[in-house]
């Protein structure tokens, strides 16, 4: 049996969620490391390079970590306090830290697409012209989504509105994984959709999903990407021929 090298699980990586689909600027790819030509036998699978996670991942004798999110953003201009230590754990270990972002949001059967399925929305459509989110049709009522919300996403939704929908028997639903309840976010998508699924809620997104009558679940950034996330790392999993550990989920 042939090793599997850094350079393969990357090509597989990037033949389920192309590069070339992700947003401009967003961070995604390579973050640390050098040899690609390196055998990987174990990989570590997350949501964040959190220095927890990145211990983990050393204490679990990973040599290949893959995040959703990306280590460096928000312009981080110096590599001191936490970033130095995930840094440090990360190149002592000889661990190579790769991330797929908006690129696994958008793809087919990425996060975005996992919501849709698992709301078995009907007619779906991206929500974005950029591929972002998904809008379809649930046949069903509120109280069923809310149901499916509280089984798989995540056990105390906030939910914004839903006088406004719950005698209902179908409804156009959006969803977004991660950060989607923006006040520009909700704004659009109040002209296209009746409920919109996503996460990080604020205080002022709120009153304006209630000055728009749009029904709001609040899932949460984590459970609406996790849940997706679950099903890329199944795929990983069926389809490299290493040991695979998911170290936040």
């Amino acid at each position: 049996m042939e090793k599997m090298l850094a350079k393969n699980v990357i090509s597989i990586i990037e033949e389920f969620a192309p590069p070339h689909l992700a947003i401009e600027g967003d961070n995604i790819g390579l973050q640390v490391g050098r040899d690609l030509e390196k055998p990987i036998e174990k990989i570590g699978v997350a949501l964040d390079p959190s220095l927890q996670v990145i211990k983990r991942a050393w204490k679990e004798g990973v040599d290949f970590l893959f995040t959703h999110h990306p280590l460096l953003k928000d312009g981080i201009k110096t590599f001191d306090s936490v970033i130095y230590e995930k840094l440090k754990i990360l190149i002592s270990r000889d661990i190579i830290l790769y991330s797929a972002h908006t690129n696994l949001d958008i793809c087919e059967g990425g996060l975005n697409d996992s919501l849709a399925k698992l709301y078995n929305l009907k007619d779906t459509k991206y929500l974005y012209e950029n591929g972002l989110g998904r809008v379809g049709i649930y046949e069903g009522s509120l109280q069923e989504i809310l149901d499916i919300t509280e089984k798989y996403i995540c056990k105390n939704p906030t939910v914004i509105n839903s006088k406004v929908v719950e005698d209902r028997d179908t409804l156009r639903v959006a969803v977004l994984s991660g950060y989607g309840l923006s006040q520009k976010n909700i704004e659009y998508v109040s002209k296209i959709a009746e409920v919109y699924i996503s996460g990080d809620l604020t205080h002022h997104s709120k009153i304006l999903a209630e000055d728009l009558n749009l029904c709001i679940i609040d899932g949460g950034h984590y459970g609406t990407e996790v849940y997706g996330l679950r099903y890329f790392s199944k795929y990983l999993k069926e389809i490299l021929e290493v040991k695979i550990v998911t170290l936040d989920f």
